[in-house]
């Protein structure tokens, strides 16, 4: 079945928020979007990133062309200097959807307000995540202790799960100790895998002696 050039020219209309929306599902959000919250999601991210174009055009004092939707259906609408509105609100958007895949990860309206003192609670994230989103460099150093083994893995936080039934992280410049404090091995990097009830970690670092662990 070929598409209708009305579905097409749509499709084209709504690029922006469509990539927007796909990188906020892929790399941002805890869970995906259902096909609904998509399609909202993807208009307004959509609409956000034409906003700036027109304020990027009024600014600069280009002639922005204001699409009447309600004749895309009988209308070819994509004439060259709509595509050229359509391609620069695709990379608006995409820059658009980076920053706001910092502001999701890193947590910027949470600190905010936990900085105005509106809230003490992560948001929807638990303590492991904002643990180890946060930018505070005494996190990074961990010493990730095995009671059943009895053994110690220390080093520096280079990769960890954020969801999932198992809290996984991967240490690099790692040395695994006993509970002696005796050193058995080292390796570049070790990656530990643990039940969340079975995760013990501890953060040996402060802000004064982080530089010579390093």
């Amino acid at each position: 079945m070929t598409p209708s050039p009305f579905l097409i020219q749509l499709a084209l209309l709504f690029l922006p928020g469509v990539i927007w929306t796909h990188l906020d599902a892929r790399f941002g959000s805890r869970s995906g979007p259902t096909q609904i919250e998509f399609v909202f999601q993807s208009f307004l991210f959509g609409i956000a990133s034409y906003v700036v174009v027109y304020a990027g055009y009024w600014l600069f004092g280009f002639n922005f062309i204001i699409i009447d939707l309600s004749k895309v259906e009988t209308q070819n609408l994509l004439t060259s200097a709509i595509v050229i509105q359509i391609a620069i609100a695709t990379f608006v958007g995409f820059i658009l959807g980076v920053i706001w895949l910092y502001a999701v990860n890193y947590k910027w309206m949470t600190r905010f307000l936990q900085t105005i003192g509106a809230t003490k609670t992560y948001g929807d994230e638990d303590v492991w995540d904002f643990t180890f989103n946060s930018s505070d460099a005494t996190s990074e150093y961990v010493h990730v202790r095995d009671f059943e083994n009895k053994i110690v893995y220390a080093g520096w936080v280079a990769v960890f799960s954020e969801s999932g039934k198992m809290r996984e992280v991967v240490l690099r410049d790692a040395i695994v100790y006993d509970f002696d404090g005796s050193q058995l091995f080292a390796s570049p990097r070790i990656y530990i895998s643990r039940k969340p009830e079975g995760m013990h970690i501890e953060f040996p670092a402060t802000q004064a002696n982080t530089k010579e662990l390093q």
